[in-house]
């Protein structure tokens, strides 16, 4: 169905004018009748006249009725005015009632004065033709005549201002249409608050004078009415510290001396310094003592092709489902979660179609664990989706939680068997969200490509809070000096540590140390920015003698738990110089 509609302006659209919409198989088709850019506070742009758009469905990236309005989310490639806020639904072309009035009017002129003429006809015409037909004949004729031609009339009449859909009927019609191609069509009762606008600055420009000497009289006041303020606080402050340097030496008398009580006599007598000089040598040799305290047993040699990490301790899957945003709104009596996620192919096959179901769950508050699904999403891709791409959908629901029932079975072998190519997987360092990036540079990291650890460094320079745990355990995985094989066995507080110290770099390494941490939840690949697990154990053993490049010692420790953590969920371990340790 050919739907027209108006583009107007929000702060969310780039573009007014009239569009005219219509679903195929194919993708939307868009077509400007007339349409311009529109950027908030500027005027607007050229307009585009009889553009024709085709807009694969895999490239529209939105689409939301919001209450009476319908706001769609192209790709910008395809077209620039790719943000379009639509109102004002029809379909075909309506006339104006006058219009429509003065149609009508020339149709019944014409039918009558036609009936009028073919009665007037068929009255002179029928006896010449049939002269034994009579009167009643003629006039019969004449009649059925008058008639079909308002008959005609009226089916004339019928045509114009043929009834069209429009408003909340054209709008619900194009939905339906939409629907079908995108299952994932959000529906909302109302469109979104527009965003406040910023508090409009007065123009100090103003206030100034308009001559130029005037003006260098008024700077040159503001700035010696600056340099004045500005000395007399400098004095102030300099007395406020003269002040505190008098009675500095009253508080040295009380309790800040505490701490030097063997020496508590000296400190007024010429020779101070002493003191603070016999206290860094009585705690010079307490600096080494500790990481000389615990420390690991070694025997026998390893190699790690592969650091041992927690986001990669389970298989890395060849479909990864990775969480952009998700942002959870209360209501006054429901919950929902909007929630942006992307599908990333590890593997090294195109998938030809996906189509994935996201649950939604609510769960019991505690001491239940319970959990219910109470909604359900279905999001779809056509395909392909080639080795190292990503696609992203955008769903909403009531709840709290959610699952996504992943398809595609198979996991990425521990050698990198059936792993996407690295120079596809690098292409994800360029994606327009940060989440993704940080996926492929884990995963170049987990096939030791050398760009990895250049990837992890130029992602960590725009540092954000919630990236820093996952950027720090990728950058310990590519240390030249790092730690494989790692097995915690036994129950209880007590538990044997194993682990493979391996120097990967070309120099000798020595005083290495390992450190070993219990936590309380486990590390997913699939949320990089989540709430990292708290940390609620720790150990760091020194391992003995020296590394020589390309070589590596096994080592084992005991590893004491506190009895009230409980059982951690996971362990992870780093290996490094002692000092550089977490």
């Amino acid at each position: 169905m050919l739907v027209r509609a108006t583009a107007i302006a929000t702060d969310r659209s780039n573009a007014i004018g009239t569009v005219e919409l219509q679903c195929t198989p194919h993708g939307l088709v868009i077509v400007y009748l007339g349409v311009g850019a529109f950027s908030e506070g500027y005027a607007p742009g050229a307009l585009t006249m009889g553009t024709r758009v085709t807009v694969p469905w895999s490239e529209v990236y939105e689409a939301r009725v919001e209450g009476d309005q319908l706001f769609l989310s192209l790709e910008p490639a395809r077209t620039p005015h790719h943000l379009l806020t639509l109102v004002n639904f029809s379909t075909g072309d309506s006339t104006h009632p006058k219009e429509d009035t003065r149609q009508r009017l020339m149709i019944w002129i014409g039918a009558v004065g036609a009936a009028s003429v073919a009665t007037l006809v068929s009255a002179l015409t029928v006896p010449r033709v049939a002269p034994h037909a009579g009167a009643s004949a003629a006039l019969t004729i004449g009649g059925l005549s008058a008639l079909a031609i308002l008959a005609v009339g009226f089916l004339a009449d019928r045509r114009v201002g043929a009834p069209t859909l429009a408003g909340d009927a054209a709008r619900e019609a194009l939905a339906a249409d939409l629907s079908h191609y995108l299952p994932t069509l959000v529906r909302l009762a109302r469109a979104p608050e527009p965003k406040p606008k910023p508090l409009a600055l007065p123009d100090l420009a103003g206030f100034l004078p308009r001559t130029t000497a005037a003006i260098a009289i008024t700077l040159t006041a503001g700035l010696l009415g600056v340099v004045l303020t500005a000395r007399w606080l400098l004095s102030t402050s300099g007395d406020g510290r003269r002040v505190a340097q008098v009675s500095e030496p009253v508080r040295d008398d009380g309790p800040m001396l505490e701490p030097q009580a063997p020496v508590e006599t000296e400190p007024a007598s010429a020779p101070a310094p002493p003191p603070p000089a016999s206290a860094d040598k009585k705690s010079e040799p307490e600096e080494p003592a500790e990481p000389a305290g615990p420390q690991a047993s070694a025997s026998g040699h390893c190699s790690c092709p592969r650091a041992d990490s927690v986001l990669w301790r389970d298989p890395i899957p060849k479909l990864s489902v990775l969480v952009l945003d998700k942002k959870l709104v209360s209501g006054p009596e429901k919950k929902r979660l909007e929630l942006n996620i992307a599908a990333v192919n590890n593997g090294d096959k195109d998938l030809r179609e996906l189509s994935m179901m996201v649950s939604f769950i609510e769960q019991d508050p505690p001491p239940s664990n319970r959990r219910t699904a109470v909604s359900h999403r279905a999001v779809f891709y056509e395909g392909p989706l080639s080795p190292g791409q990503a696609i992203k959908w955008n769903v909403e629901a009531r709840g709290s939680d959610f699952e996504v029932d992943v398809p595609i079975e198979g996991d990425i072998g521990p050698g990198g068997d059936g792993a996407a190519p690295t120079n596809l997987i690098a292409d994800l360092l360029n994606a327009n969200h940060r989440p993704v990036r940080l996926h492929g540079a884990m995963m170049l990291a987990y096939l030791g490509d050398p760009r990895a650890r250049d990837a992890v460094v130029k992602l960590k320079e725009a540092l954000r809070d919630d990236e820093a745990p996952y950027l720090d355990r990728l950058l310990r995985a590519l240390g030249d000096v790092r730690a494989c094989e790692f097995r915690v066995t036994g129950s209880g507080p007590q538990r044997d540590v194993e682990a493979c110290v391996f120097n990967a770099g070309k120099e000798p390494r020595d005083h290495l140390g390992i450190k070993v941490r219990a936590l309380d939840g486990k590390v997913s690949h699939s949320e990089p920015t989540a709430v990292p697990p708290k940390v609620i154990a720790e150990a760091t053993w020194k391992v003995p003698g020296k590394l020589e490049p390309q070589a590596g010692v096994r080592t084992r420790a005991k590893l004491s738990l506190p009895a009230s953590i409980g059982e951690p969920a996971m362990f992870e371990v780093f290996a490094d110089r002692e000092d550089l340790l977490p």
